[in-house]
């Protein structure tokens, strides 16, 4: 990149607001020393490391970065052998905590962010080491008692020898024979010996080393013999105290040392993770966008704002470049906003190349390999370029240099020289730069250049908008509008005179009159198709509201409806399912006990009853007990067992083949053929006949469950009445429905077709009233629909 494009676009000033949010000084040193990248790879992967790293911010975790400090240049003492201090060591271990926590926090959210968890692999730990210095150092960077056993036994030597010399020295100055000698009753240090003061009149009265004495000489500060030796002790276990803690912190800076190059690099990958996080952040303030990277060359700026503007006044910037045409000629008023647009649009360039966000709605930009700004007007903040002679030197500069690929910058191209040499020179280079495919933004004031580009495929002007009735800029960069420089009406704000303006108007050649006229009619125009355009948008976005909202009430109703037909569907097959469960259950149950039981045996013996019984009725005997009724052997008075009960009882009425039975205070009408018939016996006390031999409840019940096994072998779950009359059909039905009930099933299926619908209605009349019949529905869909019916019994 251009160093005097980095500079003319203040591109460090942002770098300054990026090292502001970075969470250590290495980071902020870092941030200076960023690197502006013209690989597209290496471009989209810091864009990647930002994306990543904000994704886990918005989720609400902080990085840990706490603890961590500028442990460079100890380290690199240490490794050649230098003493670190206790302070120096601590910052070591706090760091070394530092990092083993970064490296956990990103291999925990290795999912979110995959590519800052491999840099989560490239970080060592240092647990031993951490281990080690926190054993030996506190907190407030002291030396620990513990830090060795020779260490903790020389501090309680001392401890106990400071404590000897005070006891003796005030066994001395409590003794009331030594009083007068005493200046104050204290013991106090000079150096590192304990003393006492003495008055100056008596030090030959009182034996002892004189060390200091008063300013005024009327005290001596004397060491008492008695307490010299003792001295002597805490002064050569102080000296060893020393030694210890130097061989300590010197064992320590080892250690350190031994991992000097593992400690660096670790770091360097820490300082990297801050670095990134301060991207990330800073995105968060001015609310940025990541930029779509794209190979094509294409730039567009949706509603972009100048990093170093404030985000609430500044006016949002559209621009687009690149796709249509490759140069964009920018035309306007001064104070207008033409050199914001350029840095803004130089600037995120060089954002998006170190990996920072956008502050947009939306970006495209392409990875440029170099960026190139001539900007020097008298807006410049830095310095102004605006001499003709510096102006050409830069621009000379540029045009040696730039390629295809390249970004360049012009403000105010060629200005400072007579305008008909200046407006030629700045289309020869415009020409230039154009064949060299170079992406190129340029502003100026020079009407000819405003019909230069309209002349050429690939240019386009560019204006900057201003309102005729404040007149004042209104900031806004229009795209495809050249723009009138809009000296005069400027002047007159600022309060020029109107006779001198009309003058100047006056002198104005009539080319350049009908230029600007044309520009101001184009300028009108604009507007009042805006205007326009702002209502038909209003009115497509009303429409689009409207069929995205129909478009969703039919999405809804299709899944609604989906939803109903999902769920018939799994009812329908979950009934299918359950009915084959329980009819297979039931086969099972029948096959069982038809094994138990030999069916032919059985027929056998029910075909040689019926003909005994036959024969007995034809001879118009009575009937045999344990005999099933009918419409003509049921006589009211006859004592029966009631089958479907289990329960004796006494025919008090018969109508036609169904006959009512008293049971016990109950009566009920059942069919003749489920009563068999029983001898009259005594009732007892609680008014239910008492058993007697011969016909019991057990005879009756073996004969039903031999009745049972016969009809459950022939019983089935469904009846097919088709091509049938409902007289014929209806007898059929009785008789499935007492086999079914016989048998134990509770679920038959009907199947009477779909023809007129008259089977189906009359079979439907009748079974509504059938007492034996629990409910009936229509079959489902996979089990014959509206050409069967389900009833449950």
């Amino acid at each position: 990149m251009a160093r005097f494009a980095i500079k003319t676009l203040e591109f460090d000033k942002v770098k300054s607001l990026l090292a502001a949010k970075a969470g250590t000084f290495l980071g902020k040193q870092a941030v200076g020393a960023l690197q502006i990248e013209s690989d597209f790879g290496k471009v989209k992967a810091l864009q990647e490391e930002t994306a990543e790293a904000l994704r886990i911010m918005d989720e609400g975790k902080r990085f840990p970065f706490g603890g961590a400090f500028n442990i460079i240049g100890d380290v690199k003492r240490a490794e050649l052998g230098s003493t670190l201090l206790p302070e120096e060591l601590l910052h070591i271990q706090t760091t070394a905590e530092a990092l083993r926590a970064m490296k956990e926090f990103l291999a925990a959210n290795a999912e979110m962010a995959p590519a800052l968890a491999e840099y989560a692999g490239s970080m060592q730990q240092f647990a031993r080491l951490e281990k080690q210095i926190s054993s030996a150092i506190d907190e407030h960077a002291e030396i620990k008692d513990n830090a060795s056993p020779k260490l903790n036994g020389l501090r309680t030597a001392i401890q106990i020898s400071k404590n000897r010399v005070k006891d003796k020295l005030d066994s001395i100055l409590h003794d009331p024979n030594n009083q007068k000698y005493f200046m104050d009753n204290i013991v106090t240090m000079r150096g590192d010996r304990y003393v006492i003061p003495i008055k100056q009149e008596y030090k030959m009265n009182f034996p002892g080393i004189v060390h200091d004495q008063s300013g005024t000489g009327a005290t001596l500060f004397i060491e008492p013999l008695a307490v010299v030796n003792l001295n002597n002790d805490i002064k050569r276990y102080v000296a060893e105290e020393k030694e210890e803690m130097e061989r300590i912190l010197r064992q320590l800076t080892q250690n350190v040392g031994q991992e000097a190059a593992a400690l660096l690099a670790t770091l360097e990958i820490f300082t990297k993770i801050d670095v990134i996080c301060a991207k990330a952040l800073l995105a968060q303030e001015q609310h940025a966008v990541r930029p779509m990277l794209v190979l094509n060359g294409k730039v567009d700026i949706h509603q972009g704002r100048h990093p170093l503007l404030n985000k609430d006044t500044v006016v949002p910037l559209d621009v687009q470049l690149g796709e249509k045409f490759s140069m964009l000629l920018i035309t306007g008023p001064n104070t207008g906003g033409k050199t914001v647009a350029l840095k803004a649009v130089g600037l995120f360039a060089l954002m998006a190349q170190t990996g920072m966000f956008i502050p947009a709605l939306s970006a495209t930009l392409p990875v440029f390999r170099a960026v190139y700004a001539d900007i020097g007007d008298e807006q410049s903040i830095e310095q102004s370029l605006s001499t003709f002679s510096a102006h050409m030197t830069n621009l000379i500069s540029i045009l040696n240099e730039v390629k295809d690929g390249d970004l360049v910058l012009i403000d105010e191209i060629c200005a400072g020289t007579d305008p008909n040499e200046g407006a030629a020179l700045a289309m020869s280079m415009l020409e230039h730069l154009h064949e060299e495919k170079v992406l190129t933004m340029v502003t100026t004031h020079y009407s000819e250049l405003k019909t230069f580009a309209y002349g050429h495929e690939g240019m386009e002007n560019a204006s900057v908008e201003f309102d005729p009735v404040s007149l004042r800029p209104t900031y806004r960069l229009l795209m495809g509008v050249p723009g009138s420089s809009n000296a005069f009406n400027i002047s007159r704000r600022l309060g020029l005179a109107e006779g001198i303006i009309e003058q100047a108007g006056k002198l104005l050649n009539q080319e350049h009159v009908h230029m600007e006229n044309v520009l101001q009619e184009l300028d009108s125009e604009r507007r009042r198709y805006e205007s326009g355009s702002a209502e038909i948008e209003a009115l497509r976005r009303e429409s689009e509201q409207l069929r995205n909202a129909l478009a969703y009430s039919k999405a809804e109703f299709e899944r609604r409806k989906n939803d109903m037909l999902r769920k018939a569907k799994e009812q329908a097959d979950e009934i299918y399912r359950r009915s084959r469960r329980e009819s297979e259950a039931v086969l099972k149950e029948l096959r069982s006990m038809k094994a138990d039981y030999d069916a032919k045996k059985l027929e056998e013996a029910a075909e040689a009853a019926r003909k005994k019984l036959n024969k007995t009725l034809s001879e118009d005997a009575p009937l045999p007990e344990g005999a099933p009724l009918d419409a003509k052997t049921a006589k009211k008075g006859l004592n029966v067992f009631v089958v479907s009960l289990g329960k004796n009882g006494l025919i008090t009425d018969v109508k036609g083949s169904e006959v009512t039975v008293q049971v016990g205070i109950l009566k009920m009408t059942v069919p003749a053929k489920k009563c068999l018939l029983t001898k009259a016996q005594p009732a007892d006390t609680s008014g239910e006949p008492k058993k007697r031999k011969g016909f019991t409840k057990n005879t009756a019940a073996n004969y039903a469950h031999q009745m049972f096994v016969a009809k459950s072998g022939s019983a089935k779950q469904e009846i097919d009445l088709r091509g049938m009359t409902l007289d014929e059909a209806i007898p059929a039905v009785d008789k499935a429905i007492d086999d079914a009930l016989i048998a134990g099933i509770g679920q038959l299926r009907i199947i009477h077709g779909k023809g007129t619908g008259a089977l189906r209605a009359g079979l439907t009349a009748y079974l509504e009233n059938n007492r034996f019949v629990r409910k009936l529905e229509t079959a489902a869909l996979e089990a014959g629909g509206s050409g069967a019916t389900v009833i449950d019994l």
